[in-house]
């Protein structure tokens, strides 16, 4: 091959590649046009990643925001997890709810027990008033007889029985007898039906019982009849 044929060669090589006349048919792509198609191919496959990332990162949970990142609102998992009851502060306030109705109850029984009490109080007060004549006669009946021993008569020997009766009764309800010589005198607890002067006392004195009288703990049934002696 000359140097001639040589020339006419590359010239006609270079003149193909300008027409586009290569093998590609017409088609060649071009170095940047190909360049921006696989730039342009980079970014999307890296947008796909990054939107895979992040849909698995929310999906398990991961990260401090539970908003919806196309829009900014909240996703459904964290509404629902706002409308989800508190349970232990739920349980805490019927724990203080049960207590307190437990308190109440416990009030309750006590005033019914007060109550219960007092109506039996009431109820034996008025009985006893009632019966306060009768064993006061009978009383001084046996006191008027005091001197004569059981077996002599048997009426006086059923009046001291009757007597013994109503006192065992009395004592088992929790009446006391107010009978108390050489105490002081106690205007809550005695009625002075009279009062002497005496040397021998430095204050008024209980010197003789006329009638007993009776008391339920604080309460006064009857008072005591007595004669006072004073500081004369």
């Amino acid at each position: 091959m000359t140097k001639d044929n040589t020339g006419k060669r590359r010239i006609s090589i270079e003149d193909k590649r300008q027409r586009g006349d290569g093998h590609d048919g017409g088609h060649a792509v071009q170095p940047q046009a190909a360049a921006d198609s696989l730039q342009s191919a980079d970014e999307l496959l890296r947008q796909q990643l990054d939107a895979a990332r992040a849909c698995s990162t929310d999906d398990l949970g991961v990260g401090d925001s539970v908003v919806d990142k196309t829009d900014g609102r909240p996703t459904a998992s964290a509404t629902a997890t706002e409308q989800e009851p508190d349970w232990r502060k739920l349980a805490a306030e019927y724990l203080d709810l049960a207590q307190r109705k437990e308190a109440e109850l416990r009030n309750y029984r006590k005033r019914v027990v007060q109550d219960m009490e007092d109506a039996r109080r009431f109820a034996m007060e008025g009985l006893l008033a009632d019966l306060f004549p009768a064993f006061d006669g009978l009383a001084q009946c046996a006191h008027t007889y005091r001197d004569k021993p059981d077996g002599d008569d048997a009426l006086l020997d059923g009046v001291r029985r009757t007597i013994r009766a109503l006192e065992g009764a009395l004592a088992r309800r929790g009446v006391q007898k107010i009978n108390e010589t050489s105490v002081p005198f106690d205007a809550r607890l005695h009625h002075a039906i009279s009062i002497e002067d005496s040397c021998d006392v430095t204050e008024e004195t209980v010197a003789e019982v006329y009638s007993e009288g009776f008391r339920m703990g604080d309460i006064v049934l009857k008072p005591a009849m007595v004669r006072v002696v004073r500081p004369g």
